[in-house]
């Protein structure tokens, strides 16, 4: 790698939200006052794949009136525990 960053690309977590009476007019609106029910995946996904993932969920929300609606909010992934360049490497059990 030679120093060099690597480019990462944005992943995002969906989450499945309710609304009040402020309907949204397109798949890609966050509607006001949207609060969280649930994630719709356990994971994070790229940026790409969310789109995606949330444009399907809503149109199907639209199309059949439902008070739910898919948003893709961006996270950080940051992992924790790994060794650094140079470091000792010990093992534990999981």
């Amino acid at each position: 790698m030679g120093g060099e960053k690597q480019a990462v690309e944005n992943r995002c977590r969906v989450w499945i939200v309710r609304y009040g009476e402020a309907a949204p007019t397109g798949w890609h609106d966050v509607p006001p006052g949207a609060v969280a029910i649930e994630p719709a995946e356990r994971h994070a996904m790229t940026a790409s794949r969310a789109k995606r993932d949330v444009e399907a969920f809503n149109r199907a929300a639209l199309a059949r009136g439902r008070k739910v609606w898919a948003v893709a909010l961006p996270v950080t992934i940051r992992y924790e525990g790994g060794p650094r360049p140079g470091e000792l490497v010990r093992t534990r059990a999981i």
